[in-house]
This record gives C-alpha cells, structure tokens and sequence, in this order.
C-alpha cells in the first residue's frame, strides 16, 4: 500500500507557509503614533503631564489610546486577515494603523475635552481652545514603523 500526497495538497501546503512566512514579517514590529523629537514633542509632554508652572495636564495622547485602542485590535485582526490570505502586505498594515492613530489623536484634540485655559491664555492667544494655537504641535503629530 502507497501513501502519498496529491499536487493539490501539496501546493496548499506551500501556499500555506507562504501565508505564515508573510505573517512572521509582522513578529515584532510596531506601530507608534505622537510626537518625536523637536520642539513641539517637549510642548506635547507638557500638556500631557501638566507642569509646576500651572499648566494642567491635558491628556490627549493618553486619553486617545483608552478610547480607542480596542477598535485598533479589531482594525489590525481584519488586516492580519488580509496578510494572511496574500491581499496586504505586513508594512501596509503597519502604515494604516500609524494613521488611523494619527487621526484619532488630532480627533481627541479636536474634540478639546480638556481643562479650560486660563484667562491669561485666551487673552494672549485670542483663542479658548486648548492644545491649538499656532498649530506646530498638531501639525508635528505623525507616525512610526519599526
């Protein structure tokens, strides 16, 4: 009596290691979303934490993780999906996830549910909106693939 594999099986043996060689391209990596370096990431950090100098912590990157890194979950699992079956590339899913993270920052800013300015400030700035004035730090706000 003979044993053996049939071509199709065959090929979708190797169909299948191609899948988990495409998904093992994501071991490891991640995907970052905020500010770094320069100017307008030190600005970022103050607002985040707050300051002695009376600035209170405005917590937009923190608070946009909590509200939002489930359907990030969700988001990358449909896209692993994807990876798997051949229809994505692993640093496809990388970059959507770094600007879906991206716009959902600039959201929570834009949705200023944080601590009022001082007077002060809105008098100096012209404006009551916290976390934008000139516009550098949110414009700085970019993402990361390593």
């Amino acid at each position: 009596m003979d044993i053996s594999f049939s071509t199709e099986i065959e090929s979708n043996v190797d169909e299948l290691d191609e899948a988990i060689a495409r998904l093992d391209q994501l071991d490891g990596k991640t995907a970052e979303a905020g500010l770094f370096g320069g100017f307008a990431a030190k600005k970022a950090m103050w607002q985040e934490y707050g300051t002695s100098r009376g600035i209170p912590p405005r917590t937009f990157l923190r608070n946009t993780q909590y509200e939002n890194e489930n359907q990030w979950g969700q988001k990358v699992g449909q896209d692993i999906i994807q990876v798997f079956e051949g229809g994505l590339s692993s640093s496809a899913v990388l970059s959507k996830l770094g600007i879906l993270m991206v716009q959902d920052i600039r959201k929570t800013i834009d949705a200023g549910n944080f601590a009022p300015l001082s007077p002060a400030t809105i008098a100096k700035k012209g404006s009551s909106k916290p976390l934008i004035d000139t516009g550098d730090m949110y414009g700085a706000i970019t993402h990361r693939e390593s």
